[in-house]
C-alpha cells in the first residue's frame, strides 16, 4: 500500500508513522512510578501497610502499561498484514475495535487499583491481614464506596482533602462516560459496538395497545449501543492522561518519602509516625 485514504484524508506510510508518533507523545508517561514502588518496598521492616500500598502500585504500573498498548494499537489505522485497506477496511477496523474494547476495560479496572493503593496506605479496609486468605477479604473492601463512606466518618482535613482528590477524578465527565457508558454497555449489556461494523436489523417489531396506544413491545429495545471509534479512542486518551495525573496526586498525598524512620515523631499527611531505637510504631490518622 503506497496510501491510506482514511475519511477522505490520505495518508503515506511515512505519515501514518508520524500521526501514530504523535498520538503517543500525547500521553502522559509514567516512568516515575518505578521509584515509588522501589521506596514502598524498603519500607517492608517499617511500614506493612505502606509497602502492600507499594506493591498495589506496581500491579498498577503495569495495568497501566497494558491499557496503554491497547489503546496505541486501536489507534493504528493500518495493519501491514491484513487486507489492502482502501479496498476493504472492516478487517482494519475490526481489529482496531477488539484493541480499543480492551483498552476501555483496562483502563476503567486502574481506577480500582488506585483505591487499593490507599485503603492499603491507612488500612481503611479494616481487615487484619494474618493471611493471604485475609489479603483476598482486604482486596474486596477497596471498592469506590466503601473507601468513600470509611473517609466521610472521618472527621478530619486530610481525610476530607484525599475524598476530593478521588472524586475530582472519578466524577470527571470523560472518567464517568468510561465508566458507566463504554465500561456497562461493553461488560454487562454486550451491546457496545462502533460505527461501520454493527449489523443493523433487517426490520423491527412492535406491539401496542389496541385501546390506548401504550407501546407495549419494541424489539429496539435491544438494540446496540453504537460509538464512533475515533472519537472513543480520543475519550481513552484523555482518560489516561487524567488517570496519571490521579495517580500522581494520590503519591504526593501519601508521600512515602516521609515515612523513613528519623527517630523523631512526624506527621506524614494523615500519618503520624513514632520512632523508638528498637523499632517503628506507625499510628495511622486521617486528621
Amino acid at each position: 500500500m503506497e496510501n491510506l485514504i482514511y475519511k477522505d484524508k490520505t495518508y503515506s506510510l511515512k505519515e501514518l508513522e508520524q500521526d501514530y508518533k504523535n498520538f503517543d507523545g500525547d500521553m502522559n508517561k509514567h516512568d516515575d512510578f518505578k521509584s515509588y514502588y522501589s521506596l514502598a518496598q524498603s519500607l517492608e521492616t517499617y511500614d506493612h501497610s505502606y509497602s502492600r500500598a507499594g506493591d498495589r502500585l506496581e500491579a498498577l504500573h503495569e495495568l497501566l502499561f497494558t491499557a496503554k498498548f491497547s489503546l496505541l494499537n486501536s489507534y493504528k489505522k493500518y495493519y501491514s498484514d491484513l487486507s489492502e485497506s482502501n479496498e476493504d477496511y472492516e478487517h482494519h477496523l475490526l481489529r482496531r475495535s477488539h484493541y480499543l474494547k480492551n483498552a476501555i476495560v483496562w483502563y476503567n479496572s486502574c481506577e480500582d487499583y488506585v483505591f487499593q493503593i490507599i485503603s492499603f496506605a491507612y488500612d481503611l479496609h479494616g481487615i487484619n491481614i494474618t493471611s493471604y486468605r485475609k489479603y483476598e477479604e482486604a482486596l474486596k473492601e477497596c471498592d469506590y464506596l466503601k473507601l468513600k463512606s470509611k473517609l466521610e466518618s472521618i472527621s478530619g482535613k486530610n481525610a476530607k482533602k484525599l475524598l476530593g482528590i478521588i472524586n475530582k477524578y472519578h466524577f470527571n465527565p470523560d472518567v464517568k462516560y468510561l465508566r458507566v457508558k463504554l465500561v456497562n454497555n461493553l461488560k454487562h449489556h454486550g451491546n457496545l459496538h462502533f460505527e461501520g461494523l454493527v449489523n443493523y436489523k433487517l426490520g423491527s417489531y412492535m406491539e401496542r395497545n389496541y385501546d390506548t396506544g401504550k407501546e407495549l413491545y419494541n424489539s429496539n429495545w435491544t438494540g446496540f449501543h453504537v460509538v464512533n471509534i475515533d472519537e472513543t479512542i480520543e475519550k481513552l486518551k484523555t482518560v489516561h492522561n487524567l488517570l496519571v495525573n490521579f495517580i500522581r496526586e494520590v503519591l504526593e498525598f501519601i508521600d512515602f518519602k516521609a515515612c523513613f524512620p528519623t527517630g523523631e515523631k512526624k506527621i506524614v499527611l494523615g500519618r503520624s509516625c513514632t520512632v523508638t531505637k528498637d523499632k517503628a510504631d506507625y499510628r495511622k490518622i486521617l486528621y
